[in-house]
């Protein structure tokens, strides 16, 4: 006889069965209770609003060709989503001042960090070390910042509600044993994991993190403005009832008096009707010059507050190695430029002046004589 107990295989099984069918409804038994489907459709319009945020700013900043499609998005605790990152990630957090004031993230790796601030700053994003430096982390987050800013103005657009902004905006790479929202470690956190694809430089994750009750919220915020508004009806003011006319004596029968008829006005053809004064004169056209249309900044203006390295070169050479072993204290180098020729300004490696030294209260210092034009840089 058969017992009608489950054996261990079959609990297995079962298990693993019940565990397939929550990643597909994109949710994990660590998560708590699942998505409802208002909070599942505030979720997918907030990944497909960060993810068209992050195209456009990124094309924008980087002047290339940019693709973002999002992967997936699941809900779990902060522990759970760590271990599924990339070690020491670049991590820019930020508040909402709406939906409850609660916190999000955007996260990706270090090089990817680094391919961003050198493409704004005018690099190709190849050849880097993948280690942020205190610039890049500058340049970085205000790139990301814009993505942020960017996002948030269509999510405001969406609930036609409160204007939505992000707030205490702070950047930093993380180390082991990071905790994303360290004032509160039990949140539910909604992650959305996207790929970014930039033309002619290698693609990479970056990862939208948001807090659950958000999510909620944003939800709640889209069937209010879905919701048909309820027009309650205007009561119409009652229409005095008129008053009968009272019944007026008989009169006495008169004889009927012929009244005078007034001859209808025709136009007689001799006449000439006076016509109505026009004010007519010549059009005034002002005239047409190219002016810069106001809020829309130069995508310099979006990087005007980040520092750069200036360097000033004196001079160049070429040594054999065997020449470089031999130098000691007393040594001379001697240059390619000549004594008073213009040394080469430049910014980030890139020449943009030439100038002569001079002394500023014991200090060495540059003169600009010249500005080298991009026509000039290309020849």
């Amino acid at each position: 006889m058969m017992s009608d107990l489950l054996s261990q295989d079959e609990i297995n099984a079962l298990l693993s069965e019940d565990t397939a069918d929550n990643s597909k409804n994109g949710t994990s038994n660590s998560s708590g209770a699942a998505l409802t489907p208002q909070d599942k459709k505030a979720l997918n319009e907030m990944s497909s609003i960060f993810s068209s945020a992050l195209q456009s700013v990124f094309g924008m900043l980087t002047g290339k060709d940019v693709s973002v499609g999002v992967v997936d998005s699941s809900c779990s605790n902060q522990i759970e989503f760590i271990s599924s990152v990339d070690s020491d990630p670049f991590v820019l957090r930020a508040k909402s001042n709406g939906l409850g004031g609660k916190p999000l993230a955007i996260i990706m790796p270090q090089q990817s960090g680094q391919i961003l601030s050198d493409m704004m700053m005018g690099g190709e994003g190849r050849d880097l070390s993948g280690v942020l430096s205190e610039l890049d982390i500058s340049a970085a987050q205000e790139g990301i910042s814009q993505v942020m800013g960017s996002a948030f103005t269509n999510l405001s657009g969406m609930i036609k509600g409160e204007r939505l902004l992000p707030e205490d905006v702070s950047a930093k790479v993380e180390g082991e044993s990071w905790v994303l929202f360290p004032q509160n470690e039990d949140m539910e956190i909604c992650s959305v994991k996207l790929k970014i694809m930039i033309s002619d430089v290698s693609d990479f994750n970056a990862w939208v993190v948001l807090s659950r009750d958000m999510v909620h919220a944003f939800g709640a915020a889209l069937e209010a403005a879905a919701a048909p508004a309820v027009v309650e009806p205007k009561p119409q003011p009652q229409q005095p009832k008129a008053a009968s006319a009272p019944a007026q004596p008989a009169q006495p029968a008169q004889m009927h008096q012929p009244q005078p008829q007034q001859m209808p006005a025709y136009n007689m053809p001799g006449l000439q009707q006076p016509s109505p004064i026009v004010d007519v004169r010549p059009a005034e056209f002002s005239p047409l010059t190219a002016k810069n249309i106001s809020g829309s900044p130069n995508r310099i203006d979006l990087v005007s507050d980040i520092p750069v390295r200036v360097t000033v070169e004196l001079g160049r050479t070429r040594r054999n190695i065997s020449e470089i072993l031999n130098m000691s204290a007393g040594s001379i180098l001697e240059l390619d430029k000549m004594a008073g020729e213009s040394v080469d300004v430049l910014v980030n490696g890139k020449l943009i002046a030439k100038g002569e030294v001079v002394v500023i209260d014991e200090n060495f210092g540059v003169r600009v004589t010249e500005i080298v034009s991009a026509v000039s840089k290309a020849y």
